[in-house]
C-alpha cells in the first residue's frame, strides 16, 4: 500500500512539474548561479525529511550529503564554478536524468510531502531536459570553435584555468546520442569513440552499454563513408549479442555495399591482413557554417590573425576630452585604437565596479532569452546563433543608468535623444552571437527604424567582466579582434558618412570558453545627430 501511494503521488507531482513554464536556465550564467543556490535549499529539505523518517533508506541521507557537499564546494565561487561548461553539464545532469531517482527514494507518507512540496516549488528554477540539451549543444559548439579534442574535454582539462571532473563513458555516450539525434554524424563519431575508449577502461563498473555504443558508432561510420569500419564494429557488436536482429541485418547490408564498391572499383580492396583504411570523419555543417566567413569567424575567435591590419603602424593609445566636453575635462578618456577604416576603438575605464554592480543587480531579475528580428515575419524570435539573456534598462529606471547614458554621449559626441534603451546581456554556457551587422539592411529591415529614429548610426559596447577564455568581439570582414576588458567599451560607427550601411562593421561575439561574460549595448540612431554628426554627400 505504501508503494502504491508513492507511485500515485509521484505521478501527480510529475504531472504538475510538466505544466510549469520553464525559464531557460542554460542560456545565462546568472540563472544557473541562482539554480546553485536553490540546490542548497533542496539539500536542507532532504535533511528535514531524513530527520522525520529515521528508518528511511540510507540512500536518501547519502543523496543529501552529495547535494550538500556539491553545493558547498560550488558556492565558494559559484560564478567561476558554473562558468566551466563541464561543471555546468554535470550540474544540469544531476537535476534531469538523476532527479527521478531522487523522487523514487522519497516515500509517499506525510513527512515526505514536505520535501516533495519544496521540490515542486523550486522545480521551475532547476534545469530540465531542454537545459541538458542546450549545455551539450554548447559544448559541441565550443569543441568546433576552439578545435578541442573529445578526450581533452572529457578529461576536464580543456581550460587550464578552470578544470572540471572527468566525464564518464555514459556522459560521452550522452553527447554522442545528442549529435546522432540531429543527424550530426561527425560529432556522433567523435563522442562515441571516446565513450568506447572509456567504457573499455571502466569495464564492469561502467553504466554505459557497450553494444549500444557499437551500434551508434557503426551507424556514424557508415554515414561518414567508412563502410569497412562500420562492418568491423558491427561484427564486434554481434560477438556481444549474437542474436540481435538489427546487428545481423546491418552486417549483411554492409557486406553487400562493400561488394558493390569493389565491383565498381570505387574503393580499393582491403588486403588479406584485414587492415582497415584510415577513418574518415569530415565535419558536417549547413552551407553557412561551412562557408568562408564562418571559418574566418572561428579562426578569429581562436585568436588567429587571418587578415593583416593595414593600419597597424598608425594605431595609437591616447587620452581625449572629446572636444573639451565638460564631463571629461577633469577625467579624460583612455582610447586604444584597433582599426582606422572603419574606425574601431576601445575606451578604457568608462564604468566603475560600483556602477557595474548596480547594473547587474537591477537587470538580473529582468533577464530573458535574447531575441533577433526575423526578416520573414518582422517578429522577434529566439535563435540558436544568439545564446544569451538580456534586459533593457531605461534612463529613468535608476540614476546610474542615466549617468552612464550622459557619459556615453560625452565620449562619443553623439546625442542619446533617439538612442535605444541600454541592453544588458549575460552570456550562458558557450554563449555567442554569430556574425551580424547592427545596422538595418535597406532591402530587408530598415523599415523597423525609419519611422521614428532612423538607422543605427553607432554601437557602444561595454564589457562588465573579464573573460577567462574566449568571448572576443571579432570583425569578420577586416579581421579585427577586441578582447573583453572589464570596465572598457568598444565603439564604432555602423553607417558611412553618407548614411549607407558599412558592411565592414560586420561582427560577432565569440563563444565563451570559460568564465562569465556580461556586456551592455547602447545603440545610437540617426535622428538627433543632424548637428552632432552631419550626413555627408559621399562615403568619404
Amino acid at each position: 500500500m505504501v508503494m502504491a501511494g508513492c507511485s500515485t503521488i509521484c505521478a501527480i507531482l510529475l504531472a504538475s512539474l510538466a505544466a510549469v513554464v520553464h525559464c531557460e536556465v542554460f542560456s545565462a550564467l546568472a540563472t544557473l548561479t541562482d539554480s546553485l543556490h536553490r540546490e542548497k535549499v533542496l539539500a536542507h529539505g532532504l535533511r528535514q525529511y531524513v530527520e522525520l523518517e529515521q528508518n528511511r533508506l540510507q540512500k536518501v541521507l547519502a543523496l543529501a550529503d552529495d547535494y550538500d557537499e556539491h553545493a558547498d564546494r560550488a558556492l565558494v565561487n559559484a560564478e567561476s564554478y558554473i562558468a566551466n561548461p563541464i561543471n555546468a553539464y554535470l550540474f544540469v545532469k544531476k537535476f534531469t536524468s538523476e532527479l527521478p531517482q531522487t523522487q523514487e527514494l522519497v516515500s509517499s507518507d506525510e513527512n515526505s510531502r514536505l520535501f516533495l512540496d519544496m521540490l515542486e516549488e523550486h522545480r521551475p528554477y532547476l534545469p530540465d531536459n531542454e537545459d541538458l540539451e542546450g549545455v551539450v549543444a554548447a559544448v559541441l559548439r565550443l569543441q568546433d570553435t576552439y578545435e578541442l579534442t573529445s578526450q581533452r574535454i572529457a578529461d576536464g582539462t580543456f581550460t587550464p584555468i578552470n578544470r572540471s571532473p572527468p566525464l564518464t563513458a555514459a556522459d560521452c555516450y550522452q553527447f554522442g546520442v545528442h549529435a546522432h539525434d540531429r543527424q550530426d554524424y561527425y560529432h556522433t563519431l567523435l563522442w562515441m569513440e571516446e565513450a568506447h575508449t572509456r567504457r573499455l577502461r571502466e569495464a564492469s563498473n561502467s553504466t554505459a552499454s557497450l553494444p549500444s555504443i557499437l551500434d551508434y558508432l557503426s551507424f556514424a561510420c557508415y554515414n561518414q563513408g567508412n563502410l569497412r569500419h562500420a562492418k568491423y564494429l558491427t561484427e564486434q557488436w554481434i560477438k556481444l549479442e549474437p542474436n540481435h536482429d538489427r546487428a545481423l541485418s546491418n552486417l549483411i547490408y554492409f557486406n553487400n555495399e562493400i561488394e558493390k564498391e569493389e565491383a565498381s572499383k570505387l574503393e580499393s580492396k582491403t588486403g588479406d591482413d584485414g587492415v582497415l583504411p584510415p577513418l574518415k570523419n569530415k565535419r558536417t555543417a549547413d552551407s553557412y557554417r561551412s562557408g568562408a566567413e564562418f571559418k574566418t569567424y572561428e579562426a578569429l575567435c581562436r585568436g588567429e590573425d587571418v587578415k593583416p591590419n593595414p593600419y597597424v603602424h598608425k594605431l595609437r593609445c591616447f587620452y581625449t576630452t572629446s572636444g573639451d566636453h565638460p564631463l571629461l575635462m577633469l577625467a579624460p578618456v583612455k582610447v586604444e585604437e584597433f582599426y582606422l577604416d572603419p574606425y574601431i576603438v576601445l575606451y578604457h575605464d568608462v564604468i566603475s565596479d560600483k556602477e557595474i554592480k548596480v547594473m547587474k543587480e537591477i537587470s538580473t531579475p529582468k533577464l530573458a532569452r535574447a531575441t533577433v528580428n526575423d526578416p520573414a515575419t518582422g517578429k522577434l524570435v529566439t535563435a540558436h546563433y544568439r545564446v544569451s539573456k538580456s534586459a533593457w534598462l531605461r534612463d529613468e529606471m535608476h540614476p546610474t543608468v542615466q549617468t552612464l547614458s550622459n557619459r556615453i554621449s560625452a565620449i562619443t559626441h553623439l546625442s542619446m535623444e533617439k538612442a535605444e534603451d541600454l541592453q544588458i546581456q549575460n552570456y550562458g554556457i558557450g554563449g555567442q552571437y554569430e556574425p551580424h551587422c547592427d545596422h538595418a539592411r535597406p532591402s530587408v529591415d530598415v523599415r523597423q527604424f525609419e519611422e521614428h529614429r532612423g538607422n543605427r548610426v553607432a554601437t557602444f559596447l561595454i564589457y562588465f567582466t573579464d573573460v577567462d577564455a574566449g568571448g572576443l568581439t571579432v570583425f569578420t570582414q577586416i579581421g579585427a579582434k577586441i578582447p573583453p576588458v572589464k570596465g572598457a567599451a568598444a565603439f564604432w560607427h555602423n553607417l558611412k558618412p553618407d548614411g549607407e550601411g558599412d558592411d565592414n562593421t560586420r561582427h560577432a561575439g565569440c563563444p565563451v570558453l570559460s568564465g562569465s561574460k556580461w556586456v551592455a549595448n547602447k545603440w545610437i540612431h540617426e535622428r538627433g545627430q543632424e548637428f552632432m554628426r552631419p550626413c555627408g554627400l559621399s562615403p568619404n
